[in-house]
């Protein structure tokens, strides 16, 4: 280009440039963030003509930016729901859309709640349609609403700004049991047995109307078989490993009056081994716990004193885990995906018996419980 005269260098030059444009040009498909509708909860209920109901909740594009959380209510809500029915969850969705300004986005999505209703009739459309929309990311949690997912759609917050970050905190801090997305996916595998949080809107509107946690709801093969109170499901947080921290009460075996021992410490193994025909699991657990409070004159500095109530606390731990179970097997619901197990260990049986593995888990599974506590420090007590 040494040679060319300068009009003519200028001339290639604007060339070049105009054609490296044409090669960078941005994605032909894209949206602007101003052109998204931000969801971040989803709630399906089951109608009675056989429709579905999707409730989608999104950040108000307006009130994004405004505010930190505390308090909301009315109009100063920065959270708002629309609906749409459909044969299915695709056709609601789109009606949904057509009736709307902005494109729906789906990656911010937080937390799925389903009705009993649309539980109990099947999940597969729902990890059907998630699978479509890759956008929804596998760590989104669902969970089961008492009655109809549409009505805790919208319950009053007090501290988060979104209904959403309420179920993102409980189970971020191992408040709740887990499930999410990807615990189903992998359920697919391993004997399509599930657990999740089941909850409903608090009725006592002095409380703000704020969600209460009920239990838990069972699942096999896609379809929720079965729910279990707050106490077996502390005993399935156990088993799942979702223990963060705790409070177990029981009373003082010198007067009767209540010890309350908080958990600070839990650590658990399981492992499969094979006797009298059956699958046989022996969960291990370690548990460090110190006094939290006590109204006992029971003397707690002495050593047997101690050595008797850390048997009581692993007589405590181990009776709620087992009640867990139990359900679980009464339910032929494999929620704990003990499968797995068989899968890893067995690969040849469990081929045999993956088909059938709700009878088999009711029949040929047996849990072994084996709990060692520690109390490590005082606390408090009553003179």
């Amino acid at each position: 280009m040494s040679g060319l005269p300068m009009h003519k260098r200028i001339a290639v030059i604007i060339l070049l440039l105009t054609l490296q444009s044409l090669v960078l040009t941005g994605c032909w498909s894209r949206i602007e963030i101003n052109d998204r509708l931000l969801v971040v909860a989803m709630f399906l209920d089951e109608l009675e003509d056989d429709k579905v109901l999707l409730t989608l909740g999104y950040a108000k594009p307006n009130q994004i930016a405004s505010g930190a959380g505390g308090e909301s209510s009315g109009a100063s809500m920065p959270y708002a729901t629309v609906q749409g029915e459909g044969r299915n969850i695709s056709e609601a969705y789109r009606n949904i859309q057509t009736n709307i300004s902005r494109e729906i986005f789906w990656g911010q999505v937080k937390i799925i709640v389903m009705g009993e209703q649309y539980a109990r009739t099947g999940v597969q459309p729902l990890l059907d349609f998630v699978n479509r929309k890759s956008a929804i990311p596998l760590k989104t949690y669902i969970l089961v609403a008492k009655e109809a997912a549409e009505a805790i759609s919208m319950f009053p917050t007090q501290i988060e700004k979104f209904p959403s970050e309420i179920f993102r905190e409980l189970v971020a801090r191992k408040k709740i049991i887990t499930g999410s997305v990807k615990h189903f996916m992998i359920a697919q595998e391993y004997g399509r047995g599930m657990i999740v949080s089941y909850l409903s809107p608090n009725p006592d509107k002095s409380q703000g109307n704020q969600i209460r946690v009920l239990g838990a709801a069972l699942f096999q093969d896609n379809r929720m078989v079965d729910t279990i109170d707050i106490y077996k499901t502390r005993g399935a947080m156990w088993l799942r490993g979702n223990i963060k921290d705790a409070i177990i009460t029981f009373p003082s075996p010198s007067d009767g009056e209540l010890i309350s021992l908080l958990i600070i410490n839990a650590k658990s193994k399981i492992s499969l081994s094979r006797k009298d025909e059956k699958f046989v699991y022996t969960f291990k657990l370690e548990i460090e716990s110190i006094v939290d409070s006590s109204n006992s004159s029971i003397e707690m500095a002495d050593p047997d004193t101690m050595r008797h109530l850390e048997k009581i606390l692993d007589g405590e731990v181990e009776s709620r885990i087992m009640q867990a179970f139990d359900a679980s097997i009464k339910a032929g619901s494999d929620a704990f995906q003990l499968g797995s197990h068989i899968a890893w260990n067995y690969p040849e049986e469990w081929k045999a018996v993956k088909e059938d593995w709700s009878h088999m888990y009711k029949e040929q599974v047996r849990l072994e419980v084996e709990t060692k506590a520690v109390i490590r420090l005082l606390g408090t007590q009553k003179k």
